[in-house]
């Protein structure tokens, strides 16, 4: 690789739901071996930014916090050899090189799995709360009637909201069934 081209950025759009951070990780750890490397996202996580370097063999693995700050948890990573990449919405991507073939993990147990996915359904459960008393009660029904346009965006945000309570719950079952 040209020294022109290393250091250079270069955006990507990639949309990913929560309960599919496996085939994100894997999509990171392919860019990184085509020498992309992750360095941020907006605040959706979707459209990313990485630098054009060597290829590497890198895991990239994504943790749910919602709202833990604790510098422990943080510390507990960085011992154990991880960089932290980014933020995202309650999510911490970390990324980690890949040793003799080995990838590493973060989570190596189902339990700690389950608890990081029904984080994140809880908080996607709450955060969608006011959204479904405001289309219940009979006054804002009928405003959302009148409006066709609040309530094809509401009516959207709502399905969107219940496609990740499903997709999560879904992911739950799937581990407590003994899946991967």
């Amino acid at each position: 690789m040209s020294t022109a081209t290393q250091g250079q950025m270069v955006k990507k759009f990639k949309w990913w739901w929560a309960w599919q951070d496996g085939m994100h990780e894997r999509w990171l750890q392919t860019q990184a071996r085509q020498g992309l490397h992750l360095r941020s996202t907006d605040p959706l996580g979707v459209l990313m930014t990485f630098e054009r370097g060597e290829p590497a063999e890198v895991a990239y693995r994504w943790d749910y916090l919602a709202f833990n700050t604790d510098p422990a948890y943080t510390q507990l990573f960085v011992d154990a050899g991880w960089e932290r990449v980014v933020d995202v919405a309650g999510w911490c991507c970390w990324r980690k090189p890949v040793i003799n073939g080995k990838t590493p993990e973060i989570f190596t147990d189902t339990a700690s799995k389950v608890r990081k996915y029904r984080r994140n359904l809880m908080i996607a459960v709450l955060s969608g709360l006011p959204l479904l008393v405001v289309a219940a009660m009979p006054p804002a029904r009928q405003a959302l009637l009148a409006e066709p346009r609040v309530g094809f965006l509401m009516g959207t945000c709502l399905l969107m909201l219940a496609y990740a309570v499903g997709g999560l719950a879904r992911r739950i079952c799937q581990l407590r069934a003994g899946g991967s």
